[in-house]
C-alpha cells in the first residue's frame, strides 16, 4: 500500500500542494499538483553523477541513457518516434556532478503511454548497433566542439587547480572523446542493468494529475524497476590549499581567465548571503573592467548553489589578462571587506528573488527544484527556501559569508604565449593582507 505524506508549507515561497510517496519498490516520488491546465512535467533523476564514475568510464551513463531512450523491445524505434509525433511530447536530458535527469513535458492524457514507454526503454532497451553509433557520433561532435573552443575549455583548466586530482567533480558526466569512443552497446546495457534500481531513482512531477492517479500510473510503469541501489560516498571538499594557477597555451587572440573558490553547499544557511555577494561581485566586475577600464566585452561572476559542494567563480575574456586579473581580485576583496553600498546589496538580492520566482513557474523548473532540493540537501523545500532567504540581507552578512568560504583560489588561464608573457602570471590572492 502506498503511503501518502502531505508536505506542509513553512515559508511563503514553499508551495502547500506537494505530496510525497514511495512506490512499492521504494522509488521516492514528489508531486506538486498544479491545476488549471493540461500540461504535465515529470522528471526522472538517476542519483550519483560523477561519484559513480571513474577515469575509464566517465560519460557511460549519458551514453547509455541517450541510446536507451531511442526505443525498446515493446516500443521499437519507429513506434516510439510515432508516439513522440502524435503526442507532441518533448524530452530533455542533463548530466551533472550529482545526477542524470530526464524530463518529460506532455499533455495529461498522454502521460500513461509515455511513462510506460520511458520505463520500458530503461528496462528493455534495444541498443542496436546503428543507434549506438548514432549516439556516439552525436556526443563526439559536441565534445570536440567544446574542446576546440577555449571559451568553453577554460572552465576545466581552472578545475585542475581548484579541485585537484582525485576529486569526483574532475570526472566529466558527459564523458571525454576517448571514453565515448570505447563504449559498446553491451557496456550501455550492463550499466543500465546495474544502475536502474529503485534506490538510485527519484521521480518528481508538476501538473494537474492528482497524486493518487499519478501513483497508479507510476506503479504500473516505474514500479517494475528492480529494488536495490548504490551506497554513494560523500562528496569530498575541494582539495585546494593555497592559491594555484594553471596555464594553457593556445593560438588565440583573446586570453581567457577563470578563477574558482569554495562556496557553501546546498541547504547551508550561508548560501543566500554568499549568492548575493557574488551577484554584487558580478555587478562591480562589469563596472570596473568593462565600463571604467574597457578591458573586455565579456566578464561575469557568480556561484553554483545546487551541489553538495559548490563553488564561486569569476570569468573574463580579455587581451590584457594580468591587469584584468588584478582588478578582478580587487573587486572581490572589496566585497569581502564590506566596501560596498547597502543599496547595491538590496538591489541584487531583490533581483535574485524576482528572477528565481519567475523561473520557477514552468513545470520543468518545478520538477527540477523538487528533485534537486531532495537529492542535494535532503529536503525538496530547499530551493524554495533559498528564494525567500534573499530578503533583508546586509553588507555585513554578505561580506562575512564571502570571506568565510572563499579564501584560497584556483586560477586558470588560456592564452597565446607568443602574444602574452606567461612569466607575468601569478595566482592573484582574493584575501587582503
Amino acid at each position: 500500500m502506498i503511503s501518502i505524506i502531505l508536505a506542509l508549507s513553512i515559508l511563503a515561497a514553499v508551495p502547500e500542494n506537494v505530496t510525497e510517496f514511495d512506490l512499492s519498490n521504494g522509488i521516492h516520488v514528489i508531486s506538486r499538483t498544479v491545476t488549471g491546465g493540461e500540461v504535465e512535467g515529470v522528471s526522472f533523476f538517476l542519483v550519483g553523477g560523477s561519484r559513480v564514475l571513474d577515469e575509464s568510464n566517465q560519460g557511460i551513463e549519458a551514453f547509455a541513457l541517450e541510446a536507451a531512450m531511442t526505443g525498446s523491445d515493446t516500443y521499437p524505434d519507429e513506434r516510439w518516434r510515432e508516439i513522440m509525433d502524435y503526442t507532441r511530447a518533448s524530452w530533455n536530458a542533463s548530466y551533472n556532478y550529482g545526477y542524470s535527469r530526464y524530463h518529460l513535458k506532455c499533455l495529461s492524457e498522454d502521460l500513461p503511454v509515455l511513462l510506460d514507454g520511458f520505463a520500458d526503454c530503461l528496462l528493455e532497451p534495444q541498443l542496436d548497433s546503428e543507434v549506438v553509433e548514432r549516439v556516439r557520433n552525436s556526443q563526439l561532435v559536441s565534445l570536440q566542439a567544446e574542446l576546440e573552443d577555449p571559451d568553453n575549455r577554460i572552465w576545466f583548466v581552472a578545475n585542475r587547480g581548484f579541485m585537484g586530482a582525485g576529486h569526483p567533480f574532475m570526472l566529466r558526466p558527459d564523458g571525454i572523446p576517448s571514453t565515448i569512443e570505447s563504449f559498446t552497446g553491451e557496456d550501455a546495457r550492463q550499466w543500465l542493468s546495474d544502475r536502474v534500481k529503485s534506490g538510485n531513482i527519484v521521480i518528481t512531477h508538476a501538473g494537474p494529475t492528482p497524486p493518487g492517479e499519478l501513483a497508479a500510473i507510476l506503479e504500473t510503469t516505474f514500479g517494475r524497476i528492480p529494488e536495490g541501489g548504490d551506497v554513494l560516498p560523500p562528496v569530498p571538499e575541494f582539495f585546494i590549499d593555497g592559491d594555484t594557477l594553471v596555464c594553457e597555451n593556445d593560438e588565440t587572440l583573446s586570453a581567457y581567465c577563470v578563477v574558482k573558490f569554495k562556496a557553501p553547499p546546498a541547504g547551508d544557511e550561508d548560501l543566500p548571503a554568499y549568492t548575493t555577494a557574488m551577484g554584487v561581485v558580478d555587478e562591480l566586475l562589469w563596472q570596473v573592467l568593462r565600463t571604467d577600464n574597457a578591458l573586455t566585452y565579456a566578464v561575469s561572476g557568480g556561484s553554483t548553489n545546487s551541489y553538495r559542494q559548490n563553488w564561486g567563480f569569476m570569468y573574463i575574456s580579455t587581451t590584457q589578462p594580468v591587469k584584468s586579473a588584478e582588478l578582478m581580485a580587487g573587486v572581490f576583496r572589496d566585497v569581502a571587506d564590506g566596501n560596498v553600498d547597502q543599496s547595491l546589496v538590496t538591489g541584487v538580492a531583490n533581483n535574485s528573488r524576482t528572477v528565481q520566482g519567475i523561473s520557477a513557474q514552468s513545470m520543468d523548473s518545478q520538477c527540477w527544484m523538487l528533485g534537486n532540493g531532495y537529492i542535494s540537501a535532503g529536503d525538496w523545500r530547499t530551493s524554495y527556501m533559498l528564494q525567500d532567504s534573499f530578503e533583508d540581507l546586509t553588507v555585513d552578512e554578505i561580506s562575512r559569508a564571502l570571506s568565510d568560504w572563499a579564501q584560497d583560489a584556483g586560477w586558470g588561464i588560456i592564452a597565446d604565449s607568443s602574444i602574452v608573457d606567461f612569466s607575468e602570471f601569478e595566482p592573484w590572492a582574493l584575501e587582503g593582507e
